[in-house]
């Protein structure tokens, strides 16, 4: 009983998120791929430095397949910093996607869950930054359908560590920790 209601609410929650007409309104500060303005940057504190390049391994990545008659998917992870203290996520890739942005959910005045484009992400030896359902995630635009049991090639964009490198399993639910890819 439980997964005829958690279907389609996937689908709700991933359209909700792009792929209409109508493009999503980002917040003030931010582009609508989920970049912030140049002016933005210099609200963000520096990172601090610790005289180490930082170490990032990406755990748990996934991407949901593509919802029926769709071209946008959401894409999933977990970085963890190995070494160094603090970088910062900046962008996304995913190779044959057109556009890829980083969400996150908020609550607006009436109690209802809104996606919405955010900026940077920080990521320090604290404990990973986690991108998950019903949290920060990536939105991805314009990738050709992906199905179960696909691999999707992709890139995170660090301040400080740079490109890193990261393959995102097609499953329609989160892989269980242990079975990191």
């Amino acid at each position: 009983m439980k997964m005829h209601f958690l279907l389609p609410a996937i689908g709700l929650v991933v359209a909700a998120c792009g792929g209409g007409s109508d493009p999503v309104q980002p917040e003030t500060g931010h582009h609508a791929d989920g970049t912030m303005h140049a002016a933005d940057d210099a609200q963000l504190s520096p990172l601090p430095e610790d005289g180490i390049t930082p170490v990032v391994d990406i755990r748990l990545a996934w991407i949901r397949p593509h919802p029926q008659g769709r071209d946008v998917t959401a894409a999933y992870f977990q970085a963890v910093l190995t070494d160094g203290r603090a970088d910062r996520l900046v962008s996304a890739e995913i190779d044959g996607a057109s556009r890829v942005a980083m969400h996150g959910h908020t609550m607006d005045d009436q109690g209802m869950m809104r996606m919405r484009p955010v900026g940077p992400q920080d990521l320090d030896d604290t404990g990973p930054l986690v991108f998950a359902p019903a949290g920060l995630h990536l939105m991805v635009h314009g990738l050709a359908p992906v199905t179960e049991g696909d691999q999707v090639a992709g890139t995170l964009v660090f301040e400080r560590a740079g490109p890193v490198p990261v393959n995102f399993a097609v499953q329609a639910f989160a892989p269980m920790a242990g079975n990191e890819n």
